[in-house]
């Protein structure tokens, strides 16, 4: 008998080819080439049958080289049905390179009878001696062997209690088939695609998000980058008269490509989570959030929600209410050469002065424009401004938005909306983003001083937060060191010297939460649809107030959209405090940079924006409470200041501006805020 390893090894063999079989059919192509070739192994095997059948109707010709296998008695034509395992029955179905095996029953399949010179076996059977011995296979039987079986039985003692199947038809029905394993060249290269490899390859490079994409959706000439997440990316790339003319983006985007990773066990900026791990406990992932936020950090959720088996297409943009002829504002770049050097400048100009003024250049058009060119070679575009207003938070994060929570849903009872009202105060809370693949966004912060939330919902995003390294500093001087980031490349070493930078890695599904005034810069590598929400929360207003403050002195330079609704927002989250749940915490910095937002409303007008000041219904009493809790904690709105920027101590240098401070007495603040508590107020 065979030994076990030998078998093993043909298993084995066996598999490999399976799976190199399974490889190939992936392949379109490859596949109906396979199937094309099947179809011609039957035909040429049917046309064996046939000759064979053609042989048996015919015993004085020559036998043809077809090889069929003997029978036993039990198992004679006559008593065997089609396909039965017991007449030994099996179909032909199969390629040029399988053949027929002699079977001799209980026999040693080792021995087979000798052959005397003329062709007939030796009526002794077979030899006792080791010269006698011969390992049968598919290859091992002679054409003389074969005639044999066709034949009249010889008159042997091994043959005595043996039949020939010599029916005419159906010939399959006395034959066993066995396949031969592959044979395998020696010479033939082991690197050569056609070589079945025993072992199995990965069929998909799930980190190689570069391959697919260039020369289709972005340029042939793109390069290539791998990023210390083990991600391949394209570079950003529009080619002109030989020349990469957005060869700094991609310097940038190589930068960024070199920064670590965030680790969720070492990263002492970002928290890592599992949605899966908490979605039992929402109340305590709001927490959790709360605090990650209140000190300055990030917090990434990953699979958040299940990724969408989609392709990013003007149905899918359909099916979640967009039409394809929205009008929208789209920022972006590209080349046609039909255009003068000029013209093409002047459309050039987006790239080329986004790090300047995120919040002018763009072109309008609609969805259906921008999705035309979503796949040309010669574009590199986005939209930041699609409402896709309540759907930016999840269902049990909703409470995170005191804003809209506490401040709007519950005061217009006690004041009622008699005032025009600005509408990113409800817009604000959802909204979603359209990227072409290649897409690089600086370094900036979100206007206005909210909460930022991001999901990739299709396609993947690299998230590249910056941190302060020493947050012990005046806030003049971070508006300097907040000026070093919009030009990285020419300021990289001091910005390395003070700022602290990492990449988070948003697959589809994952959300990332940043708190307000966070400096990010975002590399899009793929088509990618995300959506988002901005909030404001009454734990980290104190970051709110140093967002909006930087808005006010170089907003042109470091936010990408400019807003202007929160005041309308902070003033009833300032009527909410005296009817404010215990389950609300508040701390003093966030909520002496509540109070003056109101108080000084003026100094947090953004660049750029209107500076004409409104009155509503709701300015008067929210300035009466805001003035009251400075003056009952604090004495004055300058000696909260002082607290406020340089802590408990008043020494330069002390307070973090990531600080929240400390809790604030519930009870003291009660009975500060009890005359506004009355129904006549």
């Amino acid at each position: 008998m065979p030994d076990k390893s030998s078998q093993l090894s043909q298993t084995k063999a066996a598999e490999a080819k399976r799976t190199w079989r399974r490889v190939k059919k992936q392949d379109p192509a490859e596949a109906e080439r396979l199937r094309a070739q099947q179809n011609e192994h039957k035909r040429r095997s049917r046309a064996r049958r046939k000759l064979a059948q053609q042989d048996l109707q015919q015993p004085d010709a020559e036998p043809s080289a077809k090889r069929c296998r003997a029978v036993t008695p039990d198992t004679a034509p006559g008593h065997s049905a089609p396909g039965s395992l017991s007449g030994n029955i099996a179909s032909s179905e199969e390629p040029p390179a399988k053949r027929c095996r002699a079977a001799i029953p209980d026999a040693d399949p080792l021995h087979l009878p000798e052959s005397s010179s003329d062709g007939t076996p030796d009526a002794n059977g077979p030899s006792s001696n080791s010269e006698g011995q011969v390992v049968t296979g598919p290859s091992d039987l002679g054409l003389h062997f074969a005639t044999l079986l066709v034949n009249d039985p010889a008159p042997s003692r091994l043959f005595s209690h043996t039949s020939v199947a010599t029916e005419p038809a159906p010939t399959t029905r006395d034959v066993e088939v066995m396949t031969e394993l592959t044979h395998i060249d020696s010479s033939c290269s082991r690197d050569d695609p056609a070589f079945p490899s025993t072992h199995l390859t990965p069929l998909i490079d799930t980190k190689d998000l570069a391959t697919n994409i260039i020369g289709v959706k972005v340029s042939s000439h793109s390069e290539t980058v791998k990023w210390s997440s083990g991600f391949t990316t394209v570079l950003p790339c529009i080619w002109r008269d030989g020349l990469n003319i957005c060869q700094a983006d991609a310097d940038t985007v190589r930068y960024f490509s070199e920064l670590p990773e965030s680790d969720p066990e070492s990263s002492s900026h970002v928290i890592h989570i599992h949605h899966s791990d908490w979605i039992s406990k929402p109340m305590e992932m709001r927490d959790l959030i709360s605090q990650t936020l209140r000190e300055g950090k990030c917090i990434v959720i990953r699979a958040a929600e299940k990724p969408q088996a989609a392709r990013l297409d003007l149905d899918y943009l359909e099916d979640q209410g967009f039409s394809q002829f929205m009008r929208v504002s789209i920022h972006g770049l590209y080349f046609s050469p039909c255009f003068t050097s000029y013209s093409i400048l002047h459309l050039a100009t987006d790239v080329e002065e986004r790090t300047k003024d995120y919040t002018h250049p763009y072109v309008d058009g609609t969805i259906e424009d921008f999705m035309r060119n979503l796949h040309d070679p010669n574009y590199i575009q986005f939209i930041l401004d699609l409402p896709y207003t309540g759907r930016g938070i999840p269902d049990h994060l909703r409470q995170l938005d005191h804003g809209m929570v506490h401040g709007w849903n519950q005061t217009t009872t006690d004041y009622p909306i008699q005032d025009k009202v600005h509408p990113d105060n409800f817009l604000l809370n959802g909204w979603s983003l359209l990227h072409q693949p290649a897409v690089v966004t600086n370094f900036h912060h979100d206007s206005d001083g909210g909460v930022t939330f991001v999901q990739s919902v299709l396609g993947k995003k690299q998230w590249i937060p910056a941190f302060l390294r020493n947050p012990n500093i005046s806030r003049t001087k971070f508006i300097e060191l907040s000026l070093l980031l919009t030009n990285l490349l020419a300021n990289r070493t001091e910005i390395e010297e003070n700022w602290y930078m990492e990449v988070v890695t948003l697959e589809e599904g994952d959300l990332f939460i940043q708190p307000p005034g966070q400096y990010h810069a975002v590399y899009t590598p793929t088509d990618s649809f995300a959506k988002g929400a901005h909030c404001l929360n009454l734990e980290f207003l104190h970051h709110s107030e140093l967002s909006r403050f930087v808005d006010a002195k170089k907003g042109h330079f470091l936010t990408n959209q400019v807003h202007q609704h929160s005041l309308e927002t902070l003033e009833r989250m300032v009527i909410y405090l005296p009817r404010a749940s215990r389950r609300t915490r508040l701390f003093t910095r966030p909520l002496i940079a509540l109070c003056t937002m109101v108080i000084d409303s003026h100094k947090y007008v953004a660049v750029g924006a209107d500076k004409k000041k409104s009155l509503r219904n709701t300015t008067k009493p929210a300035l009466a409470i805001s003035k009251a809790i400075i003056k009952y904690f604090w004495k004055d709105i300058d000696t909260a200041n002082s607290v406020y920027r340089l802590g408990p101590n008043k020494r330069p240098g002390s307070q973090s501006l990531t600080h929240p401070g400390d809790l604030i007495d519930r009870e003291q603040l009660a009975i500060c805020l009890k005359p506004f508590t009355k129904f006549e107020y």
